[in-house]
Order: C-alpha cells, then structure tokens, then sequence
C-alpha cells in the first residue's frame, strides 16, 4: 500500500531525524540544461501513526518554514521506505501494512528500475542476534508491494547493486555480506527470485566490484574501490570478457576516496555518480567524463540510493 506525506507529517519525521531534510531541488538553468535527469533516490523512515487522515504529497523544500510549528507526538517504528525526487523536491512514504518492508535489522542493498519502470530493491539481513535471520528478498515497488525471496545464496553472501537492463532483465553483484570479494555478475529470476551466474563477465578473485549501470547503448558500467577508497570506473564488455579499466574517478584533481553509493546512466547516456568524498556530507550526484573519470558536482541529494526512473 502506497502512503503520501502531508507537510505536517513530514515535518514531523525530519523532526524525528528519521528522513533526511533540507532536501534541495536544481534551478531552473540546470533543469533546462539536462531535461532527461529523472532521478529518484530512496532511503529508509519510520511509519507515523497521527490523528490526521488527509495525507497528501508534499514539496521538501517547504519543511524550513513548517518543521518547527509541528512538534507534536508521535507512534515512530521503522517500517517505511522514503522515495525521493531529485528534480521536484518531493517524497513519498511506502509501507506494507501485512508486512514491514524494512526491519531494524536489514540494509538496503540495491535499488533500481525495471524497464517498464517499477521501482525494485533488495533487502539484506544484517546478524545482530543469534535468532534466524529474514532471508534476501527483493521487493517490486508497485501496486500491489510485491516481495520474492531470494535463492542461490550462499550464508556469507549478499545481493546488492541491482540493475533493470534495457531489455527487461534483472542483474546484480553478489559478493560477501562485508562487502568484499569474489565477487560476482548474476541474474535474478523476476519470478521466482533464484540467481545464476553470467559467466560472461569475470571479476578478478581480489577486485571489490560495486555498483551497475547500463546506457541506453548497452554498455555496462561499474567501478572497483581500492583498499583506500579509491575508485575506478569499468566498463563491462561480455566480449572481452574481462572488465576495461577506463580510469580513477576524482574530484577538482582530488582523488575520489569512499567507493559510490550508486552509478546510473541518463537517458541520454549521461554517466552519474552519487556518493560522498571520505568523513564529508550530504551525499551529491556528479556527472562523471567517462573518457578521464572526472566528477564535476551537480546536485547535493541527502539519501541513501539513487536510480534513474522511467516512464
């Protein structure tokens, strides 16, 4: 089920500190600049439970002016998750009321859209307890929430950095739950939600691969973190079989430092990348040169993923 905030009760969770606020939106210059960036970016939130029952879809960049006027008590339980827009500003809160769509104990580990443009994620366990841990699963963001449980996976592994390919498939990473390698290129079932391997495309056994994205061309992208952060942006090429290392990514002349949260390709065929330099904040979406791997900032986003919504 499908639930909007009013601008009360979004101003209450950023109250909360549960729901990234400040949100800012491109001027009007940089939106005409780049009319094909549709970008939604997605982090996790509490359900609210107020008297009121008008719920409507509400613009962040109006919170400054409400948030301090709405300090009213409240039911918090982290069982939401928050899209947001980068391009209007605005947010939208999801929950399941049969079941919660995120537990305390789980991460967010990939987030993307399918070619027809619902919205997908896969949700991690994270051992915090010695009671069985919920099992990988991936949720389609559509009318009605639909949740598969994935199979394939070994104890020790995670599924992260999910990609809708432009011919309507499924594909992400798998790799250890800490994040570190073999890692490997596999297909998700959109049915039954089983992984196989595409063995098109090795990793090398030491290389932390993250992150997916495909350009309207075709070309697959990701990039390798070193043991410091650093960042190199691949292109993946089933011909070559191995992947082509295009080049460090850095900032101004900086090297990058902290890996990316996401890698997504516009419409136009736009590289994007969305992190954060090392011990820095709020997160931002950089245009990236896929010739050079130099990032040049163009919007702060204060969420958790990002990516690329279709029609």
């Amino acid at each position: 089920m499908n639930y909007k905030l009013s601008r009360r009760q979004f101003g209450q969770l950023a109250l909360a500190g549960t729901v990234v606020s400040g949100l800012s939106y491109l001027t009007k210059k940089a939106l005409a600049e780049t009319p094909s960036l549709n970008i939604v970016g997605i982090g996790s939130s509490p359900m609210v439970t107020t008297d009121q029952t008008a719920i409507t879809e509400v613009n962040t960049t109006e919170l400054v002016e409400n948030t301090a006027l709405n300090s009213v008590s409240t039911d918090i339980k982290p069982v939401g998750l928050v899209l947001q827009s980068l391009v209007t500003g605005k947010a939208q809160v999801l929950t399941d009321k049969s079941t919660p769509l995120l537990e305390p104990n789980e991460i967010l580990s990939g987030f993307t859209s399918l070619s027809d443009g619902t919205l997908v994620v896969a949700i991690t366990p994270v051992a915090i307890s010695q009671r069985q841990a919920t099992p990988t699963r991936i949720t389609f963001l559509g009318t009605p929430i639909k949740t598969l449980i994935v199979s394939g996976l070994k104890q020790n592994q995670q599924l992260g950095s999910l990609l809708g390919t432009n011919d309507g498939r499924l594909i992400g990473l798998v790799g250890k739950k800490n994040g570190t390698p073999p890692i490997k290129l596999v297909d998700i079932n959109l049915q039954t939600g089983e992984i196989s391997s595409i063995s098109k495309i090795k990793f090398l056994d030491d290389e932390r691969v993250d992150n997916l994205a495909e350009c309207p061309d075709g070309i697959l992208y990701t990039s390798i973190v070193g043991a410091y952060g650093d960042t190199t942006l691949v292109q993946l090429d089933s011909n070559q079989k191995k992947p082509i290392k295009l080049g460090q990514l850095k900032v101004n002349g900086q090297a990058w430092n902290n890996g990316l949260q996401s890698l997504v390709c516009s419409a136009t065929g736009q590289l994007l990348a969305f992190g954060a330099m090392r011990y820095e904040t709020p997160n931002a979406v950089y245009i990236v040169d896929k010739n050079s791997g130099n990032m040049t900032r163009l919007q702060d986003f204060d969420t958790t993923q990002i990516t690329r919504a279709r029609a």
